[in-house]
């Protein structure tokens, strides 16, 4: 489980986060939906640890992380998977070579441990007869799938998406959300998505916190959404994407 309690940031005179608190259950997905730099990106950076609050903390699995040393927090992120809103795939590298990166370099494991988690990946995200590919020659849908299955590789307890459709196509949309659904009940897996198209929440999420000008207004069960009569919330069910 992963839990924010309290949290405040601010970059120089800027506030970002006020006092947030939220929590992320074990085998379920959580959408943080909001507008473009209201902080969602930095909520999942404060996650994986990557910057630390100005008050408050941050809890995974009941231990707080906030004044953990790097050597400490590797064993933290190594529960975790990471799917960058740009892939941030290796260009020079082949699908199958980017997938199983971390295995390689970080892991150590030997070179058939490693095509064997690759293979499963590569086959969970469909993308057989690809493997020798370089990025480049790929479509945006099929680059996010690669950095899924980069994320899934080393059998993580929970993933992290900023902004997994963004600049897609609606059915490389829905393929992606598709393969995001599947993680749950393929691999008991939690998740996530930092978004702002509330369609993504409505086709993936169980539960959903909205962040509006640094706050949590609303977190609850994604169904229930309909049922706030917030300004913003009600505006944003009207409009579908927010680009405020």
């Amino acid at each position: 489980m992963i839990e924010l309690k309290n949290v405040c940031l601010s970059y120089g005179d800027k506030v970002i986060l006020k006092n947030i608190s939220l929590k992320v259950q074990d085998n379920t997905i959580k959408a943080i939906l909001g507008p473009s730099g209201v902080g969602k990106s930095t909520i999942l950076k404060l996650m994986l640890g990557l910057i630390k609050p100005d008050c408050g903390s941050v809890f995974i699995d009941g231990r707080d992380i906030t004044h953990l040393k790097e050597s400490e927090l590797y064993e933290i992120r190594r529960k975790m998977g990471m799917v960058f809103q740009g892939n941030a795939l290796f260009d020079s590298l082949t699908i199958s070579q980017n997938i199983g990166f971390f295995l390689r370099e970080n892991l150590k494991l030997p070179e058939k441990e490693v095509n064997r988690m690759v293979g499963e990946q590569i086959r969970f995200a469909g993308l057989e007869g690809y493997e020798d590919l370089l990025p480049e020659s790929l479509s945006g849908g099929m680059r996010k799938r690669v950095a899924i299955g980069r994320a899934m590789v080393f059998n993580p307890r929970m993933i992290l998406f900023d902004e997994p459709t963004a600049g897609l196509d609606p059915v490389s949309s829905k393929k992606i959300l598709t393969l995001i659904s599947s993680l749950r009940h393929n691999s008991n897996l939690g998740a996530v998505i930092v978004t702002h198209i509330i369609d993504d929440v409505f086709n993936v999420a169980d539960c959903v916190a909205v962040l509006y000008q640094g706050e949590i207004i609303f977190d609850d069960v994604t169904e229930k959404l309909h049922d706030s009569r917030h300004p913003f919330i009600r505006s944003i069910l009207s409009d579908k994407i927010l680009e405020l």
